[in-house]
């Protein structure tokens, strides 16, 4: 199951040490598909955790947060675009997704580097680096995923459950043994770490 990039989607996250446990109970279901190594930057705001911005593969990626149902959170992706990035873009949708109002240029687009530019001179943001490896599972109406994860020198695990059936997604966490698990985005968990 693959989403498009404008479709909401209902997820849940949970960040740990050690998540095998959870890992082999997705792979118990489902076949695994390793997905490719990735470097990923985040821009981390220290004003909200409704949002989630990254540059990945010569992309900015902006993810917002819909709303909560119960234990889920429904995400939006307003912006998925190749870099260089119209300022435009970046003014009316990645700035304010990172609870900033600011005027950066008149025109023209900005490169990865320009962007972590004016990133790096606003003493609401911060970056940091992730090094993923996932691991992802298609478990009947649900997106699983399994990453191990690299922050700095620390070795973490995270999984993921997608879905725009919110049932599947609930009933997935409960036959895992994690309905009372506390649901945490990449927004709120960077922003624990990093402030």
């Amino acid at each position: 199951m693959k989403f498009a990039d404008n479709e909401t989607r209902y997820e849940f996250r949970k960040f740990a040490t050690d998540l095998t446990t959870v890992r082999d109970a997705f792979a118990a279901r489902a076949t695994g598909t390793a997905q490719p190594a990735s470097r990923e930057t985040y821009v981390v705001t220290r004003l909200n955790i409704e949002s989630n911005v990254k540059v990945r593969g010569g992309r900015l990626q902006v993810k917002t947060l819909r709303g909560r149902l119960g234990m889920l959170e429904q995400w939006a992706r307003p912006l998925n675009a190749e870099f260089p990035v119209p300022v435009e873009e970046v003014e009316s949708i990645v700035l304010p997704a990172l609870g900033l109002d600011l005027e950066i240029g008149r025109g023209g687009a900005l490169s990865e580097n320009a962007l972590l530019a004016v990133v790096s001179g606003q003493h609401a943001l911060a970056t940091t680096r992730v090094d993923k490896r996932r691991t992802l599972y298609d478990v009947g109406n649900c997106v699983a995923e399994f990453c191990e994860l690299r922050i700095d020198d620390d070795k973490l695990h995270t999984i993921a459950i997608e879905a725009s059936d919110t049932d599947a997604a609930l009933v997935l966490l409960n036959e895992l043994g994690l309905g009372d698990a506390q649901n945490e985005s990449y927004a709120e968990f960077l922003q624990r770490r990093l402030f």
